[in-house]
């Protein structure tokens, strides 16, 4: 009885160990491909983003300026899994995801994509400039009926932001697989 339970448990943990092998999600925005494994970090943890940049403040309101979009650099890394071997991978898209902080008092942002074919060797490290904060996102925040974001207010809006990469290995076995990063924007009229 022993025996057979023992073989049971024997052959259960060869298929998992099997199943497991290479080709996932590996978690924390982390992906394993057929011959390589690709990370993203972004190289701003906190951006603090200018509703509009270069106006000026007074007692009759907010002049000049202008709605400007802001960036952040994310380092994308393949890892070769083999010393021989190593495929290319191949960015097809970039989705870049706002969750507000506070729900009651910040209003929801649609997420934003961005095509792309950034092709990314193996065992290298890319810097890729994201839009985070697009002139439009700001100029919608200042214009909505409700929950605007006012000028000269000194209301700030804060999001966690995820920054989600489309990513293939051609010549692999086909999957595509997402690999992510996270930072915070705080967007706020910021005169000086």
């Amino acid at each position: 009885m022993f025996k057979r339970v023992g073989l049971f448990f024997c052959g259960l943990s060869m298929v998992a160990a099997l199943t497991s092998c290479g080709e996932e999600d590996l978690g924390g925005g982390i992906g394993e491909f057929t011959t390589v494994r690709a990370s993203a970090t972004a190289l701003t943890n906190r951006l603090e983003a200018d509703l509009i940049t270069g106006n000026t403040c007074s007692t009759a309101g907010s002049t000049g300026g202008t709605f400007l979009t802001e960036s952040v650099d994310v380092e994308f890394t393949s890892t070769e899994l083999f010393s021989t071997g190593a495929l290319d991978l191949v960015i097809s898209s970039i989705t870049v995801q706002y969750t507000p902080v506070n729900p009651a008092t910040t209003p929801d942002l649609p997420d934003y994509f961005i095509a792309t074919t950034e092709t990314v060797g193996p065992g290298d490290a890319v810097t890729i400039p994201v839009a985070v904060m697009t002139d439009s996102y700001k100029q919608d925040l200042f214009l909505r009926p409700t929950q605007n974001l006012t000028a000269c207010s000194g209301v700030i809006y804060k999001y966690y932001v995820d920054v989600i990469f489309e990513v293939s290995e051609p010549g692999g076995n086909g999957k595509t697989r997402n690999v992510s990063t996270r930072l915070n924007v705080e967007i706020a009229d910021r005169t000086t």
